[in-house]
């Protein structure tokens, strides 16, 4: 606030200001010692207020099981602080009451004190805060700035185009005109009035909670005052679908209330409107029922929950669709492209899983390495097209002569892996002896001749009783095997137990 516009507030004659009672009931806020006794004696001074304390101890709003008759047992029903933030309370607006201003809807502005002071108590207990009264006293004085500008400026709030019952449009009206909006001017008041702390700095975060850091101690209290604001303005407008999307969007940000909370506030709010209107004395619903507007709010958040849905099984399918999507490219890059056979790349990764695999389960584990009898001839013969398809033949043939646990890579150019997960070699024989049957009685067209194509293969077997270090070790014995079977002509399988029984006679 500029020192202008403090000048302006101090000269004011008609700012609202506390009645004599209202000054002793901060006095008495202020003082840490404070006792039963002290609050009665200043009640007693002031019959209205006394009558409204007793009400409102007998109301819906604190059940009791007995009827209370004395302010004694008020005070006891209720409690010190919420006595005294009640007191207080009333006493205030006794004065504010008489303070019409020009251009303010007064009529408005008391309405929307009114409901949001109600909607902080349903908050508060939603919120778990255990400060209701004090929370109720903050609500209801959090606009308290509007007033005094009303006052000073008294063309402030007469534009015919300032919807009043958008809060929103008259802050950013007050910045506009003056460079200051009327929380921080009802912060200032409360400072001059000696109010406490919690009061005056959750008048000054009214308009933007986002001030107090979330994890202050006061944040919470602070964002309920904020939020009674936005539901009181839910039972004021005429078209509140959009806006209860707003409210219920800030509700989840700065509480952590869902729209079943948030539509629970509104229930538990509209159900005290009717205690809050007999205590004050006035009119809460000027356009619409509290009913219809519950009906209304209900429809836009199902709405709003129901697009929430949407999104999400959108965002499912999207994810759904990646996850395919990604699968497929997993699967392109998984398999080599000519033959289908898994790929080198792949190959190398599967075999290591399936050795380390075979350690840690004490399992056998055998390779067969495979290599197409004079392929090369094919290739310069044919070209390299016939070769691609007698390459394309021999992945197919060597799968089909496989087990379902068993996978065929493509080593390279015309050599193939067969991994075969707890074979022994003699389970090893038996495959790779349909295999050599399968390629002999297989005749490749190719322009016009009649060719078959056979190949050799070579057998390593890992057992627990007799391991390979590694599964690099496997591979090397099962090729070391395979060129033994090549230099023996071909189209035959060696085990490269075999090969070691040889050398070592």
């Amino acid at each position: 606030m500029t020192p202008e516009l403090k000048k302006k507030l101090q000269s004011c004659p008609s700012l609202p200001s506390p009645t004599h009672v209202a000054v002793q009931i901060i006095n008495l806020a202020n003082e840490p010692e404070t006792d039963l006794h002290s609050i009665i004696r200043i009640l007693n001074c002031d019959p209205a207020l006394a009558s409204k304390i007793l009400r409102i101890a007998n109301s819906p709003l604190y059940p009791y099981c007995k009827k209370v008759e004395s302010l004694h047992q008020a005070v006891l029903v209720l409690g010190l602080n919420a006595t005294i933030s009640l007191a207080l309370s009333f006493s205030l607006m006794k004065s504010l009451q008489t303070s019409r201003g020009t251009g303010l809807d007064y009529g408005l502005y008391w309405k929307r004190a009114l409901l949001a002071g109600t909607a902080s108590r349903a908050l508060g207990a939603a919120c778990g805060l255990v400060e209701i009264e004090e929370l109720y006293l903050s609500s209801l004085m959090q606009d308290l700035g509007m007033l005094a500008l009303d006052q000073v400026f008294p063309d402030l709030y007469n534009p015919p185009n300032l919807d009043q019952t958008s809060h929103a449009r008259i802050i950013s009206h007050e910045y506009q005109c003056l460079g200051v909006n009327h929380a921080a001017v009802g912060s200032w008041l409360l400072t001059q009035w000696n109010f406490p702390d919690r009061l005056r700095l959750a008048v000054a975060g009214s308009d933007d909670p986002s001030r107090i850091p979330q994890g202050d101690e006061l944040a919470k209290f602070v964002h309920c005052v904020s939020l009674s604001g936005k539901i009181a303005e839910i039972f004021l407008r005429d078209s509140q679908s959009a806006y209860i999307q707003e409210v219920r969007e800030n509700a989840q940000t700065s509480l952590n209330l869902n729209p079943a909370e948030l539509m629970e506030v509104l229930e538990t709010t509209q159900g005290l409107l009717p205690e809050t209107e007999k205590i004050f004395r006035t009119d809460l619903q000027p356009w619409t029922e509290p009913q219809a507007i519950l009906e209304k709010a209900r429809e836009a958040l199902l709405l709003r929950s129901l697009q929430t849905l949407k999104e999400v099984q959108e965002l499912q399918q999207n994810n759904a669709a990646m996850e395919a999507k990604f699968h497929n490219l997993e699967e392109i890059h998984r398999h080599d492209p000519l033959t289908g056979a898994l790929a080198r790349a792949y190959l190398d990764k599967y075999l290591k899983a399936s050795f380390e695999h075979a350690l840690v389960n004490q399992e056998c584990l055998t390779l067969v390495f495979g290599d197409l009898d004079k392929f090369k001839s094919v290739n310069d013969t044919y070209g390299h097209q016939a070769g691609d398809g007698v390459l394309q033949s021999t992945a197919h043939l060597l799968q089909s002569k496989l087990r379902t646990t068993d996978s065929v890579g493509r080593y390279g150019g015309e050599e193939f892996v067969l991994i075969l997960p707890k074979a022994s070699s003699a389970t090893a024989v038996m495959v790779c002896e349909r295999i050599l049957s399968a390629f002999r009685g297989t005749t490749h067209d190719i322009a016009g001749d009649k060719l078959i194509v056979t190949i050799s293969l070579g057998i390593a077997t890992h057992t627990p009783d007799h391991p390979y270090p590694t599964v690099t070790d496997l591979l090397h014995a099962a090729d070391d095997a395979v060129y033994y079977s090549k230099t023996q002509g071909g189209n035959r399988y060696t085990s490269y137990d075999k090969i070691q029984t040889e050398q070592s006679v």
